[in-house]
């Protein structure tokens, strides 16, 4: 597929910080900002934005990949529906992306456990952990919602931690004896990792009936098989 014909945008709106990113199979171009929860009214601006940067429109985009949870109820549901409206409007394929995928996907390369999270709210987060097994990366556990004080129980060996989390959380989850915290910039999730998985799944056909496509809501432990994290 020539260059010009594999643009794909990136939606991420699970929590209160918000993301896109257009990529091409080689470069990334990137807009995240603290949408609060207004995503309903920033997303379809900053959409037009990013493109009028990167001197785009909407005729460009080959493919939408989108943050499909766990993450809050509002920012989920907007991000959904402007991704399902872009590929039906357009006749465009799309791919649905764990946020925790999304999350755990750069630190992948150190072959260390990760343990990826995204906060939930009254002192709770949501997490899952990734581990390499025969050659790939996988998700190897439920989804659970836990206490944030819960989130370094279980832990068996070295493993990094990472998601959007206050200084404060991170100094409480680094003092456990075996986690790991990366510095902020570091362990915060990305839309242009959410836009390298996305392309890569819609490169090798494994795109969603559009139809079918939920969010991924956790409210308590949350039954699921094992995924790949990209």
């Amino acid at each position: 597929m020539p260059r010009d014909d594999r643009l794909l945008l990136a939606i991420d709106s699970s929590t209160e910080i918000a993301g896109l990113a257009l990529y091409d199979g080689d470069s990334v171009s990137e807009l995240i900002w603290n949408a609060g929860r207004h995503q309903t009214v920033s997303l379809i601006p900053e959409v037009d934005q990013l493109l009028r940067l990167n001197g785009r429109d909407l005729a460009d985009v080959r493919a939408v990949a989108v943050a499909i949870g766990p993450g809050s109820f509002n920012g989920l549901r907007v991000g959904l529906s402007v991704a399902k409206g872009l590929a039906y409007a357009l006749g465009l394929p799309l791919v649905g992306v764990g946020t925790l995928d999304a999350t755990a996907y750069p630190h992948t390369g150190a072959r260390a456990p990760i343990r990826a999270l995204v906060l939930a709210g009254r002192g709770r987060a949501v997490f899952a952990d990734f581990r390499y097994r025969n050659g790939n990366w996988r998700r190897l556990s439920e989804l659970r919602n836990v206490a944030v004080a819960e989130l370094v129980e279980g832990l068996t060996e070295k493993t990094v931690l990472v998601g959007d989390m206050s200084e404060a959380l991170a100094n409480q989850l680094a003092a456990a004896p075996l986690a790991v915290v990366p510095p902020p910039a570091l362990r915060a999730r990305r839309p242009a990792y959410l836009a390298e998985i996305g392309h890569r799944r819609w490169q090798a056909g494994e795109v969603d009936v559009l139809e079918a496509l939920e969010p991924v809501y956790v409210h308590g432990v949350a039954p699921g098989a094992p995924v790949t994290a990209g």
